[in-house]
């Protein structure tokens, strides 16, 4: 969130710099006195380095995002290698459902059932 924030701001920045620019562009200098010319230069100045801020903080926000980031995914790697190995020695260790060939067992009502087997490894 804070990301498109300062995203939002260089892009509001770059605007009123863009404009200004294509302001004294389309101006006859010669019309203009000095005060009026040294405040847009000063203006200029100013939201350049409020666009040079914006971008550091732009950066700085992005590496800690990224660190932490990658804190979680090296995290989760362990995790999820932990538990794989436990789930694949789990499911090794369980009986499995199969059908017995030729023998039926039967429960007290005489219906046929599964047989339980474990797996011999």
């Amino acid at each position: 969130m804070l990301n498109l924030k300062v995203v939002e701001e260089i892009d509001q920045t770059l605007d009123q710099l863009i404009r200004n620019a294509e302001v004294i562009s389309g101006a006859q200098l010669n019309d203009l006195s000095e005060s009026e010319l040294d405040a847009f230069q000063k203006t200029q100045e100013s939201l350049m380095n409020h666009l040079l801020q914006m971008d550091e903080c732009l950066i700085q926000v992005t590496r800690t995002a990224s660190y932490k980031l990658h804190e979680k995914r090296v995290r989760f790697e362990a995790l999820k290698q932990s538990y794989s190995q436990d789930l694949t020695e789990a499911l090794e260790c369980r009986p499995i459902l199969c059908k017995r060939r030729g023998k039926k067992f039967f429960d007290f009502r005489g219906r046929k059932v599964k047989a339980l087997i474990p797996v011999v490894r």
